[in-house]
């Protein structure tokens, strides 16, 4: 559990929320998250003989060769983990705004719109 994770479970029971109670929500809520992951990554998946698994804004695929540096891929680990720029910025010792940029980065070298989409490459790849 990391520090941001451990200070919300104490502000939950702090606010009288029993220490089960709120395990119970996060877990269901990671459950949730992690289908709603695998859910776009097979479709990603099955998409992907019919055409473009992801596409951009332009309407282009995304990159196969897509090249993101050492931080991006860190940032879009974080990302598949759940954490918010916030989350992620604290994690990696990064200010929110260069969490923002590298987060803009990445979409763009991906040819991605969202977070999710982004989660979801780097799933395939792995």
């Amino acid at each position: 559990m990391n520090v941001a994770s451990e200070s919300a479970e104490a502000a939950a029971v702090e606010g009288g929320i029993p220490r089960e109670t709120y395990a119970a929500v996060v877990d269901q809520l990671q459950h949730t998250v992690l289908g709603l992951v695998r859910a776009a990554l097979d479709h990603a998946r099955r998409s992907a003989v019919a055409g473009p698994t992801l596409p951009s804004s332009t309407g282009r695929a995304p990159r196969a060769d897509a090249t993101l540096s050492a931080r991006e891929r860190e940032v879009v680990q974080r990302i598949v983990a759940g954490d918010s720029n916030k989350m992620i910025a604290r994690t990696l010792g990064l200010s929110p705004h260069t969490v923002k940029r590298h987060v803009a980065n990445i979409l763009g070298k991906l040819g991605a719109r969202s977070r999710a989409q982004a989660a979801a490459w780097l799933l395939a790849r792995h």
